[in-house]
This record gives structure tokens, C-alpha cells and sequence, in this order.
């Protein structure tokens, strides 16, 4: 009897101690996720990790707007300065100087569009007006905002996370990044909000690193590239395809598919631009290339009729001048962004002879 009791009690304390060890682990692992912030909090929403830090940013709402050729005789913006560029609608499109707008909220609700700026997954992602959106947190290292009624949304893809809306998706406006200077030169008429005396609102320089907050949240990462790679991600309604932008040198051009249409993807090495267009004009297949000889205002040209186009898809010397090419919904961001939200995409590796500068 006596045996049989310590056993017992010897198998309980065991259990006991087993019991102490599973508590100690879980509280391991949330101290690692809230090490160096007491405030970061970890949640876990349909699988989707998100490290969440409500009110680190605060959104800008409607900037009152001008042009950019007015703007610039302000001499506050650099020639280098990265803007990011709407390049359909009104007054032929516009331009966002990111250090003087959206560096320092990461979100502007406005009536030319909804922009979010993930400074670490190196995007910024256009979407139709909308109001009342600001940033959230980060998961997969992907930024996360969150709209007026609670639903959280991944700023890459524009897709409902969590919340009333769940499973709805914002609507993308035509846009790549650029430079203030290469803009300018192509569209001086376009629409600038208007940066006053350049003290009305907060200027921070782009990060250079990625955050520790977005780097502890991304997890694992498809390894078919680094995960730190520039893509251009297309996004169809059946498929979505990325390819690398790594050592495109200064004029590349990309002929790719999505959806079975055919999609040229415009490279500029100067200004780091990748942005894709349909690749036809009222029905007719056209087949572009990078022209090496070409002026930098319009670096590419299609086979079957000559005429030279800009980075923005307009064509400005030949037979199809006066044209624009369509936008195909994309978006440049690093690879670990895109394939954390496409888990599924295809990565075109392939760079035909006919892409590269002659």
C-alpha cells in the first residue's frame, strides 16, 4: 500500500512539474514577443499574426492641393526626392514627394486616393479615395491600417484581414514610384499638394532599415529569393505573378502574362521605377522593348509600329502617338511582402533577349 502511494504521489508531482515547465514556455515566448516595448501586443486573427501598435503614426487627411511646376519653384523638394505618382485621372495625373507627405503618417486619406507607405516592405500602395483609414500594426511584416469601423486591412494588397468587412478588397489607382525630377520633366501640369513653407508639415527622411517591429513579425519566407529582394508583383483576378527587379540595369523591359494577357513591365534604373502596362492599344498586341539610344522622356518602344512610350504609358513620338497603355493592377515591394500575401504566386524568371537596352 505504502509503495503504491508514493508512486502515486511521485507521478503527481511529475505532472505537476511538467505542468510548471509548459507555463514557464509560454511566458518565454510572450516576453519574447513584447521584449523592448511593454505596449507591442501580439494577436492572433484567422492565422494571421499581427503585431499591433495602434497610434505610432498618425494619418494625414486631405493636404491641400496645387501643381507640381508651382511647387517646384518653391525649391523645397530635391530633384532626388522619391514621389509617388498617380499616373491616370485628373490633370494628367500627380505626384506625392514622400519625405514632405506620407514618410512621417505612413497613411493620407484624400480625394485624389487612400495611401498607405510601408517604408519596410519599400512600397507604397495607391488605392480609390477613401477616408478615415490610419496605421495598425505589422503582420508578416506586412503593414497593417485599420478603417473607421474597426476592420483591419493589409496595406499591400488592400484586402480585409479582420473586422465588418472581412474578405473585401480596395480598389487600386494607377501608380508607380519615381523621382521628383523625372516626373517633373514628363508632367509639370500635374496635380502637387502644396507644401507651403515646407514647416506645415512633419519631413522624415526615408528609413533605410527595416524596422525591429516589421523584421520580428515576418516569419518564414518563400526561399525561392531573398527575401530582401525588390519584386513587381501583378495581381490578376485568377493569378498572381512576381518578378525580380534585381539587375535590370538602366532601360529593362519584361514581357510577362497574367490572366492570359500579355503584360510589358517598364524598368528605369535611374529613378528604380518598375511599373507594368497592358501590352496593347485599342486591340492590337504590341511587343515592347528597352531602347538604349532613345531620349530618357520616352526609354521604350513596341516593335510593330516604332513609336516610343515614357515610363507612365504614354506614347509621345510615332505612329501610335497620343495613346495611353492600360495599368495593370501591380505593385513593387520587397519578396518577403508579396509572398507573404501570395503565398500561391508564380515568379517569372524568365528575361527575354527582347527586354534588355540595344
Amino acid at each position: 500500500m505504502s509503495t503504491s502511494i508514493f508512486t502515486t504521489a511521485r507521478t503527481g508531482n511529475l505532472c505537476i512539474m511538467r505542468k510548471i515547465v509548459f507555463v514557464a514556455l509560454v511566458f518565454a515566448i510572450q516576453a519574447s514577443c513584447w521584449a523592448n516595448d511593454g505596449w507591442a501586443q501580439v494577436v492572433e486573427k484567422s492565422k494571421n499574426w499581427i503585431l499591433a501598435k495602434p497610434g505610432l503614426f498618425e494619418p494625414l487627411t486631405e493636404p491641400p492641393c496645387s501643381y507640381c511646376v508651382n511647387q517646384n519653384l518653391k525649391q523645397i523638394v530635391r530633384d532626388d526626392d522619391v514621389v509617388l505618382a498617380w499616373i491616370r485621372g485628373q490633370h494628367n495625373g500627380g505626384a506625392m514627394p514622400l519625405r514632405h507627405f506620407i514618410s512621417a503618417p505612413r497613411v493620407v486619406n484624400d480625394t485624389y486616393g487612400l495611401f498607405f507607405y510601408d517604408a519596410d516592405g519599400g512600397y507604397v500602395a495607391s488605392f480609390k479615395k477613401d477616408y478615415g483609414y490610419r496605421f495598425y500594426g505589422w503582420a508578416g511584416g506586412v503593414m497593417v491600417v485599420v478603417g473607421r469601423d474597426g476592420t483591419l486591412w493589409s496595406a499591400l494588397t488592400g484586402r480585409a484581414m479582420e473586422g465588418p468587412q472581412a474578405g473585401a478588397k480596395l480598389d487600386r489607382v494607377p501608380s508607380m514610384l519615381t523621382t521628383w525630377k523625372h516626373w517633373l520633366m514628363l508632367h509639370p501640369e500635374s496635380t502637387a499638394y502644396d507644401l507651403f513653407d515646407g514647416k506645415k508639415y512633419p519631413v522624415a527622411d526615408l528609413p533605410v532599415n527595416i524596422s525591429p517591429d516589421a523584421l520580428s513579425s515576418i516569419g518564414d519566407v518563400d526561399q525561392r529569393l531573398d527575401r530582401f529582394s525588390m519584386v513587381i508583383g501583378l495581381e490578376g483576378k485568377q493569378e498572381q505573378t512576381a518578378l525580380s527587379l534585381e539587375n535590370l540595369g538602366d532601360r529593362n523591359c519584361r514581357m510577362t502574362s497574367i490572366d492570359g494577357k500579355s503584360v510589358a513591365v517598364f524598368w528605369y534604373g535611374p529613378t528604380k521605377t518598375a511599373v507594368a502596362f497592358v501590352a496593347e492599344v485599342n486591340g492590337q498586341p504590341l511587343t515592347f522593348y528597352a531602347d538604349g539610344i532613345s531620349p530618357e522622356t520616352a526609354p521604350f518602344k513596341d516593335r510593330e509600329t516604332g513609336t516610343r512610350w515614357t515610363l507612365a504609358g504614354r506614347a509621345v513620338d510615332g505612329k501610335l502617338r497620343g495613346s495611353e497603355l492600360e495599368w495593370a493592377p501591380s505593385i513593387a515591394c520587397r519578396w518577403y511582402a508579396w509572398s507573404h500575401e501570395y503565398p500561391h504566386t508564380k515568379l517569372d524568371t524568365h528575361d527575354p533577349e527582347s527586354g534588355n537596352a540595344k
